[in-house]
């Protein structure tokens, strides 16, 4: 296990919402340390879309009836079928944020969580 030191106030307003909460301080990071990165990849995405929907439609046609992988501005792959385009993506580029998109029309968004609540 690593150790980071923290100063106060920092390391006081930690352990204050940790024990808020009623969890541990560990797990406490975790969960801000999760939300932030979900915020972060949201943020990321949603300028790559933006990016994409200003692109000229000459520039989309050649990608027609294929789903677009955009990453720093750019369409880094495509392909007509999005399950094979996204484990592409994935296995080449892991958990970064990366847009998946049909090349023209409209997305319909679906969130998937593995997180359970009770």
């Amino acid at each position: 296990m690593s150790k980071i030191i923290l100063d106060d106030p920092l390391a006081s307003q930690i352990r204050q919402e940790a024990k808020a909460q009623g969890i541990e301080i560990e797990k406490y990071l975790e969960s801000v340390i999760k939300h932030y990165r979900f915020h972060t990849q949201r943020t990321i995405v949603a300028a790559e879309a933006e990016w994409w929907a200003q692109q000229p439609a000459g520039e989309k046609t050649s990608y027609l009836g294929e789903f677009v992988a955009i990453h720093q501005h750019a369409v880094i792959d495509h392909d007509p079928d999005e399950d094979v385009l996204r484990k592409r993506i994935r296995a080449k580029y892991g958990k970064t944020a990366i847009l998946l998109t049909p090349a023209e029309g409209s997305r319909h968004y679906q969130i998937v969580s593995t997180h359970i609540t009770r």
